[in-house]
C-alpha cells in the first residue's frame, strides 16, 4: 500500500464545468486531526516520507491546514499539496514558508493566479516558488472517466482503441484517503464507489491491501501505460 494523496477537505471554492466534483454524491467535509493522525501512522507504516494533502476540493479551505503539516514533520513526514491559488495570501504564505514548505504546485483554474502569486513572492522576499502548474484552459481535458462531458477527449474511445497496461493504482498499490478516513482505491473517483475499508482498518495490516477493480475503470485510460 502506498498513499497517493490524502483529502483534507472536500470543499471547493470554484465549480468548474470540466470537473466532477460540482456533482459528486458524496458527503463533503474537513479532515478531522484525529483522523489525520491516524493517516500519518499510516503512512509510517507504509515506509512514506512525504504526503500530499489534496484530492477533491481545495486544501487551503481546511481550517487546520498547517497544523496538520506541522504534526506530520514532528513524525519525519513531509507535507505538500496542489491549490488553486485563490486563497493564498502573504501571511499564508509565510506560514507555509516557516513550516518548511519550499514548493507550490499550483492548479490554476482562475487566470491569473500565477503571476499574482509570483508577485508576492518577490515583493515580499518569500522563500517559496511554483514549481507546477496545470492550466486546464490551455491544456487538454479528460473526462475523468466518463464521469463529466468533454469536449477534447472521448474516454469510450480511447479504450476501445488502445490495448491498456494496468494502472499504478493496481500495479503500485497506490490509494487515496478521503476527509472521512475512507480509503478508495483510486484517486478520481468522485463519489466513492471505490472505497475498499477505513484508515482503522488497514493500521497495522497494509501488507493485506489488495486492489480491487471496480466500474470506474472500465471507462478509465488514466495513468496506464500502453501496451
Amino acid at each position: 500500500m502506498y498513499i497517493y494523496q490524502v483529502e483534507i477537505s472536500n470543499f471547493c471554492n470554484l465549480t468548474c464545468s470540466y470537473c466532477p466534483h460540482p456533482t459528486q454524491s458524496r458527503a463533503k467535509g474537513n479532515m478531522s486531526f484525529s483522523t489525520f493522525v491516524d493517516v500519518v501512522e499510516l503512512a509510517i507504516e507504509c515506509g512514506q516520507e512525504t504526503l500530499f494533502l489534496n484530492n477533491f476540493g481545495e486544501p487551503l479551505l481546511h481550517p487546520e491546514l498547517f497544523e496538520f503539516i506541522s504534526y506530520a514533520k514532528t513524525k519525519g513526514i513531509e507535507c505538500n499539496f496542489i491549490t488553486n491559488g485563490i486563497l493564498l495570501d502573504e501571511p499564508m504564505a509565510w506560514r507555509l514558508s516557516e513550516l518548511g514548505v519550499r514548493d507550490i504546485y499550483l492548479s490554476e483554474h482562475l487566470a491569473g493566479q500565477k503571476e499574482r502569486i509570483q508577485e508576492m513572492f518577490k515583493e515580499n522576499s518569500i522563500p517559496l516558488s511554483i514549481v507546477y502548474t496545470y492550466n486546464p484552459h490551455k491544456q487538454e481535458k479528460h473526462d475523468w472517466a466518463g464521469q463529466v462531458a468533454s469536449k477534447t477527449t472521448s474516454t469510450q474511445t480511447l479504450i476501445r482503441e488502445k490495448q491498456l497496461k494496468p494502472c499504478i493504482f493496481e500495479t503500485k498499490k497506490r490509494v487515496a484517503i478521503l476527509w472521512d478516513g475512507s480509503i478508495n482505491t483510486c484517486c478520481i473517483d468522485v463519489n466513492g464507489t471505490g472505497i475498499v475499508g477505513s484508515v482503522k482498518d488497514y493500521l497495522g495490516r497494509t501488507n493485506e491491501y489488495e486492489f480491487q477493480p471496480f466500474s470506474l475503470c472500465n471507462t478509465c485510460d488514466l495513468m496506464r501505460e500502453e501496451n
